[in-house]
């Protein structure tokens, strides 16, 4: 009977062997966070159809359009001109969109607002702004000097820039005829 309590005794010391070589557990819960702040990028823009008009590209702040031939040669009028600009925009939240134009329209350098001058000239060339986005429009021209359009969600694409000069009436004075027009993009919230 002795053999008993032995074994009795080698069986509870194998038990707590065992115990003793598995480490205790514990779990601890780490969190991950990031943060995507409210933005809207907008890329350099491209030419995407031109009539008598070019595009030289600063690259994502903006750029020039240039008419190289804005009025015809025999008449001093406006010729009619076109282009097209497609800018590359991306907004991760609902976001406001507004078209703006210093002038109103073309301006002769040094001349007055209202841009009519003597003996039937002008100084001032009116022209058509308009800007197409996720299906909405803006537009700005005779008269309108800002518009604006609002998404409320979330976008990505190509905005569509449209400038567009008439056939003009009346002969334009010789200079250089200049106007700024800036396209906002800011995130709603």
């Amino acid at each position: 009977m002795r053999a008993l309590p032995l074994i009795a005794l080698a069986a509870l010391a194998g038990a707590s062997a065992a115990q003793a070589q598995q480490p205790d557990r514990s779990s601890q819960k780490l969190e991950v966070l990031g943060d995507a702040p409210a933005a809207c990028v907008a890329n350099a823009a491209t030419a995407t159809n031109q009539v008598n008009a070019m595009f030289q590209s600063n690259g994502p702040t903006g750029g020039v359009v240039v008419f190289p031939t804005l009025v015809d040669q025999t008449t001093a009028t406006a010729r009619a001109s076109s282009i097209a600009l497609s800018l590359p925009v991306v907004c991760n939240t609902s976001h406001r969109i507004t078209l703006r134009s210093s002038n109103g329209g073309l301006q002769r350098e040094g001349s007055s607002a209202g841009g009519n001058s003597a003996g039937g000239f002008s100084e001032f060339q009116s022209y058509d702004v308009s800007l197409e986005w996720q299906g909405q429009t803006a537009a700005i021209g005779a008269g309108s000097n800002s518009a604006a359009l609002a998404q409320g969600q979330p976008a990505k694409g190509d905005m569509r820039i449209d400038i567009a000069v008439p056939q003009g009436t009346r002969p334009l004075v010789a200079g250089t005829y200049t106007d700024s027009v800036v396209v906002e993009i800011r995130p709603a919230n």
